[in-house]
């Protein structure tokens, strides 16, 4: 199975991840510190200009950046309603991402969704001071219910849709760009921590060559 033409001009969002592959742009490696055995592979996240159009429409810290985790990270509502607040580690800059089943999957974050994570983490401790909820994520219901669970999908989905996106949309775009652009499903493994199902996807379904 192939996919058509069509989906590839679907969301400008393609031609920006393209645009900045174009122009080679580098960010400041936030693993920079980090010692590993293997290559450290970054996301290419968007530039702040080129976010800002985006970003200043959604009123809510937590909205900017479930938005950011979709489309740059590629972190789908079920991912991003699981993260832990103990996971942002603010001395390296990174993410984890704990997926039943499968191995913990280390987010590398650029600047500006480490700026987010750092606003969100400011505003919840503001608004919700008492919580005891895990989660980074939090709503009014979640932050006071004693049995600590996770937002609903739909507490992520409902602020983005209103200003006419959608996270499980930008998230299969950013991994169908990324496929594009490389010929080794093994660097969309690393880059997105994808499960096995996924692998099978991104390998099989890359649109033809022109």
């Amino acid at each position: 199975m192939t996919w058509s033409r069509p989906w590839s001009l679907a969301t400008a969002l393609r031609s920006l991840f393209r645009a900045l592959k174009r122009e080679k742009l580098i960010f400041r490696d936030p693993a920079r510190t980090v010692s590993r055995t293997t290559a450290v592979v970054l996301p290419r996240p968007l530039a702040d200009d080129m976010l800002r159009g985006i970003l200043d429409p959604l009123p809510h810290a937590r909205d900017r950046l479930s938005f950011v985790l979709a489309a740059v990270y590629a972190l789908s509502t079920h991912d991003q309603r699981h993260l832990l607040l103990d996971d942002l580690d603010h001395s390296r800059a990174t993410l984890l991402v704990r997926r039943t089943g499968e191995p913990v999957h280390t987010v590398y974050l650029d600047e500006l969704t480490y700026r987010l994570a750092r606003q969100w983490v400011a505003e919840r401790l503001r608004r919700r001071p008492a919580t005891t909820s895990p989660y980074l994520l939090v709503t009014a219901h979640t932050a006071t219910d004693d049995t600590q669970p996770p937002v609903s999908i739909q507490a992520i989905n409902k602020p983005l849709r209103a200003h006419g996106h959608q996270a499980g949309r930008l998230r299969v775009d950013r991994i169908l760009n990324e496929a594009q652009h490389t010929d080794d499903p093994l660097h969309l493994i690393r880059l997105f921590g994808l499960p096995p199902p996924h692998r099978h996807e991104v390998h099989t379904r890359r649109a033809p060559a022109p």
